[in-house]
């Protein structure tokens, strides 16, 4: 009775959204579609059902230095699908942490390349899909098994202690082109 108890804890069902990662002893043995299936109960094989078509987010916000050495405050959304399964689950110990590290770096790459007046006039929108592009590239190098959806930038700005010098130069640029075409 105990063993048939057992073996019956052994069912479990994979939703639409989700794949089912085996485990035997903690090494994959195989992937599961959706539906109801069975595997040898724990603790000889266990189950993990990743989400694969839930888009996840994360808001991240950092201060950090441009190329001209100017500081600049950046507010941003990552939005993320957890596409494999098995790599999401194996490759990489902790993933979305792993996202989080990566996202600060592939944006310290973009930022720290660039001058603070680009970043916040003329390429400003470059910046999301720059750090998209350096982010999946390094997810993928690590087989994370994630993949970025968007790059949301919600504040691209400079603190407010150099807000008057920005505008003074911004005027004096403004003058002395008018006084060029004059």
């Amino acid at each position: 009775l105990l063993v048939g108890a057992w073996l019956v804890t052994g069912f479990y069902r994979v939703d639409e959204a989700e794949r089912g990662v085996v485990q035997r002893f903690g090494a994959y043995t195989e992937s599961t579609m959706p539906g109801l299936h069975w595997h040898i109960p724990y603790p000889i094989e266990i189950v993990d059902k990743i989400n694969a078509n839930e888009v996840a987010n994360y808001k991240y916000n950092t201060e950090m230095l441009t190329a001209d050495q100017q500081y600049v405050f950046i507010d941003m959304t990552v939005q993320y699908r957890r596409t494999d399964p098995v790599k999401y689950s194996f490759e990489v110990e902790l993933p979305e942490e792993t996202l989080q590290d990566v996202t600060e770096s592939a944006l310290r790459e973009v930022v720290g390349t660039s001058e603070l007046e680009v970043l916040i006039a003329s390429r400003r929108d470059e910046i999301a899909t720059r750090t998209r592009d350096v982010l999946q590239s390094t997810l993928d190098s690590y087989g994370a098994g994630l993949t970025i959806t968007s790059i949301s930038l919600e504040t691209v700005n400079y603190p407010q202690a150099v807000q008057s010098a920005v505008d003074d130069a911004q005027k004096a640029r403004n003058d002395s082109e008018r006084y060029v075409l004059e």
